[in-house]
């Protein structure tokens, strides 16, 4: 039987988990492949081999507030580009 060697925590069927490291042969065929595919699993020699999980940092978004003199820093018409206080320029006479 087939061994790999699981890169990141998984689950997969019947109802089972395998974390990072850890050496499986039981996964469907189906799902083998694509998680080989996926780059979550890979072939193992059978040797057990310490493998760092990897570790999801979920992304700081600064606060933004509005400011009512923004300037249009890079030329495209619009102030507070991308946030909810965006808006066109307002031409000044």
């Amino acid at each position: 039987m087939t061994q790999y060697r699981v890169l990141v925590g998984i689950d997969y069927p019947p109802d089972k988990r395998a974390e990072a490291g850890t050496l499986v042969s039981d996964l469907p065929e189906k799902s083998a492949k694509w998680l080989l595919d996926q780059g979550l699993i890979e072939l193992s020699d059978g040797k057990s081999a310490k493998v760092e999980p990897v570790v999801e940092v979920e992304a700081v978004v600064p606060e933004v507030t509005y400011d009512p003199n923004a300037t249009d820093g890079d030329g495209d018409g619009f102030v507070q580009d991308g946030t909810e206080f965006q808006r066109p320029v307002e031409e000044t006479n």
